[in-house]
């Protein structure tokens, strides 16, 4: 059974599946919060049952951790949505 690993240089050290790019919050996302059966994820992802059960035990072991990354994530993708949005307007207005 793989165990969950992060690496600074692999999905931004986000907790992972040893020998996946598959992260705790990509099986939590899936499992818990759109609540698709654990089998069919885990087949789409070609882990095993383990695998899958092991993400979501350390997620509910690490609950307040992935919380705040998700948090993170959330800040940093809205920022970006908003530096986007203010670069579109800016080249918008300019005449070419």
């Amino acid at each position: 059974m793989n165990a969950i690993v992060s690496d600074d240089e692999i999905r931004s050290g986000t907790p992972r599946i040893d020998g996946t790019r598959i992260t705790v919050l990509d099986v939590k996302r899936r499992v818990i919060d759109e609540a698709e059966d654990p089998h069919v994820v885990a087949g789409e992802y070609d882990i095993s049952m383990a695998e899958l059960f092991t993400a979501l035990a350390y997620y509910y072991e690490h609950r307040d951790g992935i919380a705040e990354r998700e948090r993170e994530f959330e800040t940093a993708r809205r920022d970006g949505e908003r530096r986007t949005q203010e670069l579109l307007t800016r080249e918008a207005g300019q005449p070419e």
